[in-house]
C-alpha cells in the first residue's frame, strides 16, 4: 500500500518539512493555491527536502485550489483521488486557509486518514483524527541547520564553500577576538586609527601593506601591535596584511567573537552556527555577520563596532527589520553595538528599545557586549531545558 503524505501549502514552509520527514512517505500531494503557487512555495519545500536528502522527483503532485471554495477543493480532490483510493493517506492540516483545513480534514476523514498539527513555535504535533489516536503531542526530530531553514525560504547560499573558511579563521583568532573586547576601552583609540586606514582597502584581494606612526599610547595599545604581528621599522608600525585581516581590523574581530561566543553552545541547544553568510533574495545579496538556528527558528546577529559615529540613531535596525522578512514567521535578531550614541545614562535610549522590541531584536550595549553568551543563554533559555 503506498503512504501518500497530504501538505496544505502556505507561506510557512517548514512545518511541511518537518511532517515529511517524520513519515517519510512514498510521496507527496501539495494542496496549493495560485498565490502560493506564484510565490513558489511548493517548490521551495521540494528543494529543502533534497537539501536534507529527501528528494521526492517524480514522487510528488499537486492540486491548485480556490482557497476560500470548499466545493472547489472537493471537486479537485475527487479528481485527483480516482485510483488512489487505497493508500494510506496521513494529512498535515498546519498550512493552507482555514477553509482549505476545513475542506482537507472533511475530505480525508473518510478515509481513516492519520492527521496532524503543529502548533505556532512548536516542533510536534497533535493529532486531531482519528478520534482513536494518541492524544499526546509528539516531538518532531528533525533540526534545521541555517542552510537548511534558507533552503526552506527560497534562499540560496552563494558562499557557502567560504563558510568552512570563515570558521577556520574564527577559531583561530577566538583568544585575540576575547583578548580585543575584554580591553576594549584601553586600545580603542589604536582600533579607531586602524580602522580608518584600512576600510577603503577591504576590496583588496591581495591585501595592503600597512605603515604607520602610530605611537602606543599604554601598554595594551602595545600589545595589541605585538598580537597582531607588527613589526617596528624606524618610526613606526609596519606589516603586510591579507584581506582577512584587513576584514578583522575594520570590524571582523566583533563579528568572530559574537561567532565564537555562539558556537560554545552547538549541540546544547544551538543547533547550526555560520559567519559571514551570503544568501540570494530576489536578486540581492546580503552578507550577515552571525546566523544560527534553534529549535527550527532562525536567528542572526547583526555587529556595529567602535562608535558608529556615522550612525547615531541605530538605523541598522531597519536593515534587520527589512532582511527579517525574507525568512518567515519564526525569526529573531541580536545587535551587537560598542556604539556610546545607543545609550542616555547609561541605559539604551528608549526610541531604538522600542524599535528593537517592534523588530524582535534584542539589543546587546557596549557594557554588555563581553557578556554576550550569557545574554544569548539567557534571551533562548539554553541550558535550562529546551521544547
Amino acid at each position: 500500500m503506498s503512504h501518500i503524505h497530504v501538505c496544505l501549502v502556505s507561506e510557512q514552509t517548514i512545518p511541511n518539512i518537518l511532517s515529511t520527514d517524520f513519515f517519510k512517505p512514498d510521496e507527496l500531494l501539495f494542496i496549493t493555491t495560485v498565490k502560493m503557487e506564484a510565490l513558489k512555495k511548493t517548490d521551495h519545500i521540494l528543494q529543502a527536502l533534497a537539501h536534507i536528502g529527501q528528494g521526492f522527483n517524480g514522487r510528488s503532485q499537486k492540486v491548485v485550489v480556490q482557497e476560500d471554495s470548499l466545493l472547489d477543493c472537493k471537486r479537485k480532490l475527487d479528481d485527483w483521488i480516482s485510483g488512489r483510493e487505497g493508500a494510506e493517506f496521513t494529512v498535515n492540516l498546519t498550512g493552507g486557509t482555514k477553509i482549505m483545513s476545513i475542506a482537507v480534514y472533511e475530505y480525508f476523514k473518510d478515509y481513516g486518514s492519520r492527521m496532524i498539527y503543529i502548533p505556532v513555535g512548536k516542533n510536534g504535533f497533535l493529532a486531531p483524527f482519528p478520534k482513536r489516536a494518541s492524544k499526546e503531542f509528539t516531538q518532531l526530530p528533525l533540526r534545521l541547520s541555517v542552510s537548511d531553514y534558507l533552503a526552506a525560504y527560497g534562499l540560496k547560499v552563494i558562499n557557502q564553500k567560504k563558510l568552512a573558511a570563515n570558521h577556520s579563521e574564527a577559531v583561530q583568532r577566538q583568544g585575540l577576538s576575547e583578548w580585543i573586547v575584554r580591553n576594549y576601552e584601553q586600545i580603542k583609540p589604536l582600533l579607531e586609527r586602524l580602522s580608518e586606514k584600512l576600510r577603503k582597502y577591504r576590496d583588496e584581494r591581495k591585501g595592503y601593506h600597512l605603515e604607520t606612526t602610530y605611537v602606543p599610547q599604554n601598554d595594551k595599545e602595545q600589545e595589541l601591535f605585538n598580537r597582531l604581528g607588527f613589526l617596528f621599522k624606524g618610526s613606526g608600525y609596519a606589516k603586510q596584511l591579507s584581506q582577512s585581516e584587513i576584514m578583522y581590523l575594520t570590524g571582523g574581530w566583533l563579528e568572530e567573537f559574537c561567532y565564537n561566543e555562539i558556537a560554545q553552545f552547538k549541540g546544547k541547544g544551538i543547533d547550526d552556527v555560520v559567519i559571514g553568510i551570503i544568501p540570494e533574495s530576489h536578486g540581492r545579496n546580503n552578507e550577515f555577520d552571525v546566523m544560527f538556528t534553534k529549535d527550527n527558528a532562525l536567528y542572526t546577529v547583526e555587529c556595529k563596532s567602535l562608535d558608529q559615529n556615522d550612525d547615531k540613531r541605530a538605523e541598522a535596525l531597519y536593515k534587520i527589520a527589512a532582511l527579517q522578512k525574507d525568512f518567515g514567521l519564526r525569526i529573531e535578531s541580536f545587535f551587537v553595538s560598542t556604539s556610546p550614541h545607543i545609550l542616555r545614562d547609561g541605559q539604551i535610549k528608549p526610541s531604538i528599545a522600542a524599535r528593537a522590541e517592534q523588530f524582535k531584536t534584542t539589543v546587546i550595549p557596549p557594557h554588555d557586549v563581553v557578556h554576550f553568551a550569557q545574554k544569548v543563554a539567557e534571551r533562548l533559555n539554553i541550558g535550562r531545558g529546551n521544547d
